[in-house]
């Protein structure tokens, strides 16, 4: 059985192919942009879309490290406008609340902790954000879309 799973192996190796700077950058704007996406939304929306389960982390940490990463990639092509914008809304995230994240009292695995949380005032100035934040990003948006057309 050794011999056989020995043979296996060598006649099928597992290879993984590191994606280069610009495939790369371009997966991860697209993950970031339906992050910002779904900051843009009403919280009972927002929760929806996350599965009713740690909305409010899963949103800030999907948005704020996507803009970590996007402002260090050396793929990048934002304009300075836009790496302010960036770099505003992860201060903004990292300065919420606790309430706005974990709830006293309340599990955010679940539906009804999750619009508890996402209801907190402090997720209304961020979700006011996002929107112009998008429109502010719509050329490099097509030219993601673009880039993964041609994929």
């Amino acid at each position: 059985m050794n011999q056989l799973i020995g043979v296996l192996a060598m006649d099928s190796p597992i290879t993984y192919e590191q994606p280069d700077d610009r495939e790369a950058f371009e997966t991860l704007f697209l993950s970031f942009t339906q992050a910002l996406q779904v900051l843009s939304h009403d919280a009972a929306t927002q929760c929806e879309e996350m599965g009713n389960y740690n909305a409010p982390w899963e949103i800030q940490h999907d948005v704020q490290d996507g803009c970590f990463l996007l402002l260090r990639s050396p793929e990048t092509h934002l304009t300075g406008e836009q790496s302010e914008a960036l770099r505003d809304l992860t201060e903004a995230l990292e300065d919420l609340p606790r309430e706005a994240v974990a709830p006293t009292g309340m599990t955010t695995t679940n539906h009804e902790g999750c619009l508890t949380a996402m209801r907190h005032p402090a997720w209304i100035s961020l979700r006011e954000r996002a929107v112009p934040l998008l429109q502010l990003l719509v050329p490099l948006i097509q030219k993601n879309a673009a880039y993964f057309k041609g994929q």
